[in-house]
């Protein structure tokens, strides 16, 4: 499988006509897997695609190619080896052409399979524009590793271990060192109502808890040194720590500002059994997970800018200002689909199969959405999609944050 950028330019260098290229984006989360679920998807997709294209009228040549890169499509993602190590999958043919490229992707905006007479690659420059570099450091008494994820790899650079930040003895007192930092913290302090040597256990004990907040501290300004030098190295875009301790989030006091801007938040992960592929699995659940908690919010700023005139909601609404280029933000209930008409030579979407050139013909497309997405993101506007189920209620199956006001 090709990089990133290798494979782009493969795609963007070639011509296709006369025939057309088939994309594919396809969801590959834990959900998605089970059971295959994602084949069966795919497989509805076809469908409902060949039913469509039935009605376009094409050549003979040009659908025998389409009808090759929706077999070549199954076939790939038949095999599981293809699928490793990624939450979604995109994949360009054009059997006219031979052309087959796959690109694994963090993740996708929702399942999708359109035809056109090119690749639609705006979506994977989103995403890799939308997740940036996220630096992630992992900590415990024993570690201070760092990652450095992007949309294609995740890469350790450190893995720093502190001798000093050991302990195995609990309550030691009296003239001997603690153990696990030798030569460095001695205690022998006089007792009031013992002999003289000897050391009440109280004050072991509070010296014990002493030295672990010590420890601790330590611990996070190590780490917050370690990441400075590794934002000037890096410029990563978003920072996640993970670790297991309780009170990790008081490394906050240590971090500095420019971390502290950075910060997305905390994953539960045991820096000492962590390889780089469940660290990016579960940074990017966790990035999942975070969107999900700021989708109400978003939908109460949609009700909100709807009576000010910055916002609309419904599909009729929202085409009506894709096509003007005034969406800043596309909103999309996850599963929302509406059947439409493109018409190829003013590239309009609409509802009904009236075109505004005199004489064109609008040909239906079972999915008016997926084409709206497409036309977002040649805006370049920002796609958020609407999960749960309580908000898509109060959303009229998509929405729209405008750039001026209507």
């Amino acid at each position: 499988m090709k990089n990133l950028r290798d494979a782009l330019k493969t795609l963007l260098s070639k011509s296709y006509s006369p025939y057309l290229v088939s994309t594919l984006y396809l969801r590959l989360t834990p959900e998605a897997r089970a059971d295959r679920k994602y084949l069966r998807v795919f497989k509805d997709m076809v469908k409902v695609q060949k039913e469509s294209l039935e009605k376009r009228n094409l050549d003979k040549k040009v659908f025998q190619s389409l009808l090759e890169d929706f077999e070549k499509m199954e076939e790939f993602l038949s095999d599981p080896e293809n699928l490793k190590n990624c939450r979604g999958i995109a994949l360009f043919s054009c059997s006219g052409k031979k052309v087959f490229i796959p690109i694994k992707l963090p993740y996708t905006y929702r399942d999708r399979l359109m035809v056109s007479v090119d690749p639609l690659v705006r979506e994977i420059a989103s995403i890799d524009e939308e997740l940036g570099r996220v630096g992630v450091v992992l900590l415990d008494r024993k570690h201070v590793r760092f990652f450095l994820m992007d949309f294609e790899n995740i890469v350790e650079f450190s893995d720093f271990l502190d001798p000093l930040a050991t302990r195995s003895h609990r309550f030691h007192s009296g003239g001997s060192s603690l153990k696990g930092a030798q030569g460095t913290f001695k205690y022998s302090m006089p007792s009031r109502i013992s002999a003289p040597n000897v050391v009440q256990h109280s004050m072991g004990e509070y010296r014990f808890h002493m030295r672990i907040q010590e420890e601790k501290h330590r611990l996070f300004k190590i780490a917050n040194d370690a990441l400075m030098e590794a934002w000037k190295e890096n410029k990563f875009d978003k920072l996640v720590i993970g670790s297991i301790m309780e009170d990790i989030k008081e490394i906050e006091n240590h971090l500095h500002t420019y971390l502290l801007e950075r910060l997305m938040g905390y994953v539960s992960i045991n820096p000492s059994t962590a390889t780089p592929q469940s660290v990016k699995e579960g940074v990017l659940e966790f990035l999942w997970q975070k969107d999900r908690e700021q989708e109400e919010e978003l939908i109460n700023q949609l009700e909100l800018l709807e009576g000010q005139g910055l916002a609309v909601s419904g599909v009729s609404k929202v085409l009506e200002q894709l096509q003007r280029g005034n969406v800043k933000t596309l909103l999309v209930a996850n599963g929302f689909e509406k059947p439409g008409y493109y018409c190829p030579q003013s590239h309009t979407l609409t509802l009904e199969p009236v075109c505004p050139v005199e004489g064109e013909v609008a040909y239906p497309v079972e999915d008016i959405v997926d084409e709206m997405i497409e036309l977002a993101l040649e805006e370049k506007a920002i796609i958020e999609m609407v999960v749960r189920e309580d908000l898509q209620k109060r959303l009229d199956g998509v929405g729209a944050f405008l750039r001026w006001r209507v």
